[in-house]
């Protein structure tokens, strides 16, 4: 039986006009002469990689797939489709794609063209789609590479949680940054440099956040940039809950503070019990 997303060993029974037809004794498909290596003869016996086209048929190629059925990896975005999802591509004619169901809801936060994201295969009414891995899935892969602390890592957004972001290392290592130690927005696919703070057996912990000088200013545009999209008035202060803070600024309290406090030190804003309010410089 010919399996799609998998390698498969055929013979060549004969020429059409398009190409070789290949079979396995009981079916027959067609492997498009552009996606042989070599001339073939017929009876000739060869390792082909089996993909659905255009039409969901089942066709083949010689050139190697970026992923498999078996194997998991990194492809890129190669095209965004709001109501449908994003393709990607897998060195076949034909790319694959990773629904909406698997992305984000909030279309932001969706990966744009040239992110990579990590994908396993699946079949899905008889062809072949790509699904983004998720934590468990990098956990159980188990490389043996092990990084140290400080040591800095590229890796790729595999996951947009509430209390952090997930990424995946170029090594295949998963990676956790908490949301205090993070800034701004981030989207599937998007590659960062994180400094690794902790390593256990199966994953890491990281920052993405610069040394505490050049992050407090950071922090300081953050909260000025908050106070002129609302008029120059937030109901935000440094005995503001912890809690609020991070949904709104996606900072801890304490570097909050820290910049709230030298933002009041340059006389850039001033505050009473309930309010914060942005001076005029």
């Amino acid at each position: 039986m010919i399996e799609i997303g998998k390698y498969n060993s055929l013979s060549v029974i004969r020429k059409s006009d398009l190409g070789y037809m290949l079979t396995d004794g009981k079916s027959e498909i067609l492997m498009h002469f552009k996606e042989s290596k070599q001339e073939l003869t017929i009876g000739e016996k060869v390792n082909v990689f089996v993909y659905t086209d255009k039409e969901n048929r089942p066709t083949g190629t010689m050139h190697p797939p970026l992923i498999t059925l078996d194997q998991s990896g990194f492809l890129e975005v190669v095209e965004v489709m709001d109501e449908v999802g994003v393709f990607v591509h897998n060195n076949t004619p034909k790319d694959l794609l990773i629904s909406k169901d698997y992305l984000p809801y909030q279309k932001s936060q969706w990966p744009v063209v040239q992110d990579k994201i990590f994908c396993g295969m699946k079949i899905k009414k008889n062809a072949l789609v790509a699904k983004p891995l998720n934590r468990f899935d990098i956990q159980s892969l188990n490389p043996s590479i092990k990084y140290y602390e400080q040591e800095q890592v590229e890796a790729y957004v595999i996951r947009i949680a509430e209390k952090g972001l997930g990424l995946i290392s170029k090594d295949h290592i998963y990676i956790f940054v908490p949301l205090a130690q993070m800034r701004g927005q981030y989207r599937l696919g998007q590659e960062v440099i994180v400094t690794i703070t902790k390593m256990l057996e199966k994953e890491a912990y990281g920052t993405l956040n610069q040394h505490k000088e050049i992050l407090m200013d950071t922090d300081k545009e953050i909260i000025l940039s908050f106070l002129k999209d609302n008029h120059g008035v937030m109901n935000f202060t440094a005995k503001s809950r912890s809690e609020d803070i991070e949904r709104v600024f996606r900072m801890s309290r304490k570097a909050f503070k820290r910049a709230y406090g030298a933002l009041y030190k340059e006389q850039k804003i001033e505050f009473d019990d309930s309010n914060t309010y942005l001076k005029e410089l």
